[in-house]
């Protein structure tokens, strides 16, 4: 993560490097993105990157805790608005995901997070294992009342499984392999099938 030096940044200046960050990561793989395109766009020496970020991959790390963390809140909001209900939430974030990146360079940094999110086993559904924070947890807010399960390791394999299925979706429908529509139709299929099994009679 990021040193103390980069939070002790205005605020104009700290936003400035992060959209930098996210600018070249939303342009080029993980793996081609360019320290040297990074400062060139932020307006930085090349030293000042070095005095925020450990290395290249620091900055991957920031801007994928970064996601997570915001798709974690919206996911809270949505069991919440959704009295618990895990199915209908994971397909509710499907579509906010999308909606919220819709211009190239979005589509294709969030396809970069979804893909290193999938390869890392790291699921959005689950706390990050680093966390320290002692807020809500999201299976907290599960409603296990109208789930076929009768223990949180269950759970914890029943939250992998929906993340897969719906990280899938969204790296297709995001890299153009399919529709917004049919992707949404694909989600309901899958997710269907498994609320047949899972949810409580």
């Amino acid at each position: 993560m990021p040193k103390s030096t980069f939070y002790n940044l205005s605020g104009e200046k700290r936003a400035k490097i992060e959209k930098a960050i996210k600018n070249e990561f939303g342009r080029n793989s993980f793996s081609k993105a360019s320290i040297s395109n990074i400062i060139q766009e932020a307006n930085i020496p090349r030293g000042s990157f070095y005095q925020y970020f450990e290395d290249k991959e620091d900055a991957i790390k920031y801007v994928i805790e970064n996601f997570v963390q915001m798709e974690k809140e919206e996911i809270m909001n949505l069991l919440k608005q959704n009295d618990g209900d895990i199915f209908q939430t994971v397909k509710d974030i499907f579509i906010y995901i999308i909606d919220k990146n819709k211009n190239d360079e979005d589509m294709f940094l969030c396809r970069n997070i979804m893909q290193k999110l999938k390869q890392d086993n790291i699921n959005i559904f689950e706390e990050i294992k680093n966390e320290k924070t002692k807020k809500q947890k999201i299976r907290d807010l599960i409603n296990l009342e109208i789930l076929n399960i009768k223990t949180q390791d269950e759970l914890k394999y029943v939250l992998r499984v929906l993340a897969s299925i719906m990280s899938v979706e969204v790296i297709d429908v995001i890299s153009q392999k399919k529709s917004k529509e049919e992707g949404i139709k694909d989600l309901e299929f899958e997710i269907n099938l498994l609320e047949k099994g899972l949810r409580a009679k």
